[in-house]
């Protein structure tokens, strides 16, 4: 009988042995754990997971055609997907937020709140232009530190390949783009409800600081304002003092307590270069009221040697005359803006310089009014380019023959308007120079 049991337990135990196995392999739980098990059995379940070390950017994605020879719609989309997908295969890469086919703005201040309105804190416009040996301009804004971080161009010798674009892989491009953005470690984002800390703005006494509070700060006599701020966050500010140039700071704002300004006082002479009318060489010298956004400008153009664009048959002109001019303008722009526009007019005095004659006053045009609308654009540091219309009204003690002056074409005497009996309007005339500020 008992045969006959172990018969029958055999196969039994052959079956179990594989799980009496793994029962035999496993280590026990030591009691405390295999308590809190029991006490808590839904609590690993319901646990949060541990937050990110690193947090990617957010990046504004733009890809426009070049204005000559540049893709076609169709063919930029191709490119735009083809970045995309090589930009999301990089480890570490920010975040795109693909801006579409609209038109991006043109001004910076337009640029960065589209950014901020799409959730982004930076913004990369790439144009493409040409398709044979196509040129990739890249222009790239941090909106935490409120710069620019790339402006550059890369070139290809070979043109995209359409059909294989998606072997493309934009290292020229896309590194930059990630040494310039890399994720930011986790404390500079919330880990919880942001927690309000005071910040000490230096700045010269008088100050006005907005885009910080709902209301402008004014600096103290003490050169000081304190603002309680929501931190970590990232803010922009400007401020503008009487007599220095207005400043725009961002700041990431992560438990610091002050934040010095650097202000630089407003320049209060600017010296010009130009060619007036085409060809005809003369300097002046701009005296502003940092105050105010006043300016008194003198100068003298001479037309010795010059090319006239509105001189006829005759490309070159050479007169022993001398043109002076006094003007009295307002800046309608501010002056941190890089383009700034401004008005102003001013009368002017025309003399002689004869050879081997006497230092005269012009008998034919001897004074005039000129007035003037121009636009300063900035170019490098403190130097600026700039191009003024300046129409003139011209009084003549001689009509009769200031009207000879004209010529004949064909009875017309444009660009001037006669204004018989006592002068004249010329209509078109151009500066164009170069200006330093001292």
């Amino acid at each position: 009988m008992r045969n006959l049991r172990s018969i029958l337990a055999a196969p039994v135990l052959l079956v179990l042995l594989p799980f009496l196995a793994q029962g035999q392999d496993r280590s026990p739980a030591p009691a405390s754990d295999a308590a809190g098990s029991a006490a808590q059995p839904q609590l690993a379940s319901t646990q949060s997971p541990p937050a990110p070390d690193k947090a990617p950017r957010r990046l504004l994605f733009v890809m426009e055609g070049g204005f000559v020879g540049g893709p076609s719609s169709d063919q930029l989309v191709i490119l735009k997907r083809s970045f995309l997908t090589a930009l999301a295969d990089r480890d570490d890469a920010p975040e795109p937020v693909d801006f579409g086919s609209k038109p991006f703005p043109g001004s910076l201040a337009d640029r960065n709140k589209t950014a901020r309105d799409a959730g982004a804190d930076c913004w990369v416009l790439v144009r493409v232009s040409g398709l044979g040996s196509p040129t990739i301009s890249v222009l790239s804004y941090d909106l935490l530190y409120n710069q620019i971080v790339l402006d550059f161009s890369a070139h290809r010798s070979e043109g995209f390949s359409m059909v294989d674009i998606s072997r493309e892989r934009w290292d020229d491009v896309i590194l930059p783009l990630l040494k310039k953005y890399p994720p930011l470690v986790a404390r500079a984002y919330n880990r919880g409800p942001p927690a309000p800390a005071t910040l000490t703005i230096r700045a010269v006494p008088g100050t006005v600081v907005t885009g910080l509070s709902p209301r402008p700060l004014t600096v103290g006599p003490g050169g000081t304002v304190d603002v309680d701020l929501p931190s970590p966050a990232a803010y922009s500010l400007r401020a503008t003092a009487s007599g220095y140039i207005p400043t725009q700071a961002g700041l990431y704002l992560n438990g610091q307590a002050e934040l010095p300004l650097a202000q630089e006082r407003s320049p209060w002479l600017k010296l010009d270069g130009s060619f007036l009318d085409g060809f005809f060489p003369g300097v002046a010298a701009t005296f502003a009221l940092p105050a105010l956004p006043l300016f008194a400008r003198v100068g003298f153009t001479t037309f010795r040697a010059g090319i006239a664009v509105n001189g006829g048959d005759n490309l070159a002109i050479s007169l022993p005359l001398t043109q002076f001019t006094l003007l009295l303008g307002i800046y309608l722009s501010p002056e941190d803006r890089p383009t700034r526009w401004y008005v102003g007019t001013g009368p002017l005095l025309r003399v002689s310089f004869p050879s081997g004659g006497p230092f005269t006053i012009d008998q034919l045009i001897p004074f005039g009014v000129q007035a003037v609308g121009g636009v300063e654009l900035s170019l490098v540091g403190k130097l600026k380019t700039f191009i003024e219309y300046t129409p003139g009204w011209y009084y003549t003690p001689l009509p009769d023959l200031f009207a000879l002056s004209f010529g004949n074409n064909g009875g017309s005497t444009f660009p001037y308007l006669n204004l018989p009996p006592a002068g004249a309007v010329d209509l078109i005339e151009l500066r164009i120079g170069l200006r330093y500020a001292l």
